[in-house]
């Protein structure tokens, strides 16, 4: 057999002139890089991990606090229906109004959110249109809260409510305001009937200039009843088709609107009028030539208080709106009216 050949020992490499040692077999570890005004950047920086300790302390740096030892509530508008509501209740004030119940109110003691709908109110001088608690669970520190109310106004407090109903103020919000969601219903001037709904409307009311007291309460109840709003012009019976080359009409309405209890009664002219959920009610109605009355009559919600209002409007058109003329005979006119 062959005696074994020993292994010469290798020479070192050498380096060549010029060229950089190769590179150590680590990979650095990823760790977190502390920049100023409390923002991070990620780089490989070295093999070692900072301490426990010193990661605990930067994270102390930048937590959000608890509290910032404020004593409020916050109520913000989120859509029509829903209220969004949070706060900060100071413990030591709590606590001295928790000293104010008797030692029997103690049990059965719940924090709620009070929500009142202070609607066109002076509150809390005027109590509010209506209120429902929310009782609170845990620790809450804010509530969305469903109001089903588009178009009101609310402001929630936060207090201690006990089992016999007895309600103790922690703090009182801001007032807010839900948006409508729906277009306007209040009718005003600015609103007209189409050309087609006017005369069907007058083709068979007889009401014109110099018309009497009892076809304009006719008129108003038919109105009333049917939501018509317009009324017979300048022009008495003439259409606009009879008329040949230049023509012209002039129109006159009489819009009424005001403000009562949300579930009070409205009545004009001995006809009911609707009155919406915060209590403004409105209705226009064609005024005739001449002087009218209108007489509004509005009850209380329990039926023991009413009260009347009277307007006297008065319409004059200058003129000769005779209905023999023809268009080209018809003088410019220009409406005067008072009330």
């Amino acid at each position: 057999t062959a005696a074994p050949v020993a292994a010469k020992p290798r020479r070192a490499e050498r380096s060549r002139p010029g060229s950089a040692p190769a590179p150590a077999a680590t990979v650095a570890a990823t760790t977190p890089l502390i920049l100023s005004e409390g923002w991070q950047a990620f780089g490989a920086l070295s093999a070692e991990a900072p301490s426990a300790g010193a990661a605990h302390t930067v994270e102390d740096q930048y937590t959000i606090p608890s509290g910032y030892g404020d004593h409020h509530i916050v109520l913000m508008v989120r859509d029509p229906f829903w209220l969004f509501a949070y706060w900060e209740i100071q413990p030591e004030i709590e606590r001295g109004i928790r000293g104010q119940l008797l030692p029997e109110e103690i049990p059965g003691l719940q924090t709620v959110l009070r929500v009142q709908d202070v609607t066109n109110l002076d509150f809390p001088a005027q109590p509010a249109h209506r209120a429902f608690d929310i009782s609170l669970s845990g620790l809450a520190r804010n509530w969305h809260i469903h109001t089903e109310a588009p178009g009101r106004s609310f402001i929630v407090d936060i207090g201690l409510l006990t089992a016999a109903g007895r309600f103790l103020l922690l703090a009182r919000s801001n007032r807010v305001t839900t948006p409508r969601n729906a277009p306007s219903d209040i009718t005003d001037e600015s609103w007209f009937t189409a050309d087609a709904d006017y005369w069907k409307l007058f083709a068979a009311s007889g009401i014109g200039p110099g018309a009497s007291p009892a076809d304009w309460s006719r008129l108003v109840s038919r109105q009333l009843s049917s939501s018509a709003a317009a009324t017979r012009g300048f022009l008495g019976q003439l259409k606009s088709s009879q008329l040949k080359g230049f023509w012209c009409r002039v129109d006159a309405d009489l819009v009424l609107h005001g403000a009562t209890e949300p579930r009070a009664r409205v009545v004009i002219q001995g006809q009911p009028v609707a009155v919406r959920k915060d209590g403004t009610f409105s209705v226009r109605l064609a005024l005739p030539a001449g002087q009218q009355t209108v007489t509004i009559d509005m009850t209380s919600p329990n039926g023991r208080h009413t009260r009347t209002v009277s307007s006297i409007v008065s319409l004059a058109w200058q003129g000769t709106p005779e209905s023999h003329l023809d268009a080209a005979d018809l003088p410019h006119a220009t409406p005067e009216t008072a009330g």
